[in-house]
This record gives structure tokens, C-alpha cells and sequence, in this order.
């Protein structure tokens, strides 16, 4: 199948990387527009483990990872000679990926992913398989995951 619209979801992890490079490689394969979007997901501060810091200030903290993290995915594209776009948006991950997807009408997500432990798995609900078929459900768009 012939891709028109990439998005890919980017963090700072080496199993992201590996995603974006692949992102990339479809991009330019088929050549498809390719979206970088990066979430900036504040719900840990409601367990309380952000201590006295506010929240714009650890928005505008992560806006800043973001902003470097998504340079930093557009230099891999611009090696492969594909132009992506960047979208940092504030908001759980799911529902900015959700968001993204459907506002732009993507036909493909890639995503990386690593190994969950037991704990991690109870601490984000759930299985990146179970959140994947949950974003392939509720867009109706392809998701590709890159392990």
C-alpha cells in the first residue's frame, strides 16, 4: 500500500529514533508527507511527583524537550532528503495522537516501542498493543510499530 500521510510519534528513546528513521524510509518510499508530533503529557504531575513545580512551568520545560526532540527527528529526515512537518501539542499521548491523526487525515502511525514491565504496564493502563488497536479503532488509521 501507497502511503499519502505519515505521522510519527516521537520521544527521546532510542527505540523512537528507530521510528522515525523508519518514518523516514516510508516517507520517502512512497513519497507520503511525513508529521513529527511530540506530546506534551503533563498527567504524571497528578501523582504529585513533580513536587513544588507548577505546571506551566513543567509544560514549558517539556515544550523545550519537545522543540529539541523534534529538531533532532527532523535532522534524520533532512539525511534521507524528506521535509517533515513538527507538531508539539499539549495533552495526554493518546489523545494528542488521536487528535493528529484525525485532523490530518494520516493513513499511517508509526510508533517505537520497548518492552513494558508488569509494573509499567499497570502505571500507563495498559499494553502499547492495547493502545495501538485502540488509536487504530478510533481513526481508522494504520499503526506500525517499530520494536
Amino acid at each position: 500500500m501507497a502511503y499519502k500521510k505519515i505521522v510519527c510519534g516521537v520521544t527521546a528513546s532510542a527505540h523512537s529514533q528507530k521510528a522515525a528513521l523508519e518514518a523516514v524510509r516510508l516517507a520517502k518510499e512512497d513519497q507520503a508527507e511525513l508529521i513529527y508530533v511530540y506530546a506534551i503529557d503533563l498527567d504524571f504531575l497528578s501523582s504529585g511527583k513533580a513536587g513544588s513545580l507548577t505546571e506551566d512551568v513543567v509544560a514549558d520545560s517539556l515544550r523545550k524537550v519537545g522543540e529539541t526532540i523534534l529538531e533532532l527527528a527532523g535532522q534524520i529526515a533532512a539525511s534521507q532528503g524528506v521535509k517533515p512537518r513538527k507538531i508539539a501539542r499539549r495533552g495526554r499521548v493518546l489523545d494528542v495522537l488521536k487528535q493528529v491523526l484525525t485532523e490530518e487525515k494520516a493513513d499511517l502511525l508509526v510508533l517505537g516501542h520497548e518492552k513494558r514491565t508488569f509494573f509499567e504496564k499497570a502505571l500507563f493502563k495498559g499494553s502499547v498493543e492495547d493502545h495501538t488497536q485502540e488509536l487504530k479503532a478510533q481513526t481508522g488509521t494504520e499503526v506500525k510499530v517499530i520494536v
